[in-house]
């Protein structure tokens, strides 16, 4: 059975939708929401809602507002635009931090902004993570995992 999962295909994705976890050890990162907005004939602006959840008894779960990126069907990635986020914060505020501390049993928010050319096809949100223990047991799924932005 181990040589089963030992074998399993490195390139294969899960692609989730919205209010879908992804699971990193005993974390999970969710997108609750998305608006897709034009800002100019050339480029669209993403206005994720992005949700962490610690399902840790002990250990406080520490992230940035890099976590989350952007990939096309290309493999083109789009990172956080974080002056437009601090920006966003200020006019609608959603307690922007430049670091976040999820404490056990608790969860946080934030909203991430990513602007991409608007001849982008299928856009996804991945996570970037630490490696875990958890991630031994799953092979490091939360990796392969993308939430669908179309």
């Amino acid at each position: 059975m181990g040589l089963l999962f030992s074998c399993k295909n490195g390139s294969e994705h899960f692609e989730i939708g919205l209010n879908e976890k992804i699971h990193h050890d005993n974390f999970a990162y969710l997108v609750t929401d998305f608006e897709v907005l034009s800002v100019d004939e050339y480029t669209k602006r993403y206005v994720v809602k992005f949700k962490v959840i610690n399902d840790d008894e002990v250990l406080k779960h520490t992230w940035k507002n890099s976590i989350a990126y952007i990939v096309d069907s290309k493999g083109n990635i789009y990172n956080n635009n974080k002056k437009l986020q601090i920006k966003l914060n200020e006019l609608e505020p959603f307690e922007w931090q430049n670091e976040y501390h999820t404490y056990p049993n608790s969860e946080g928010t934030t909203t991430l902004i990513f602007d991409l050319p608007k001849k982008v096809a299928k856009p996804y949100l991945k996570v970037k993570g630490e490696f875990l223990i958890g991630d031994v047991l799953d092979l490091s799924e939360y990796k392969k995992m993308k939430v669908k932005l179309f």
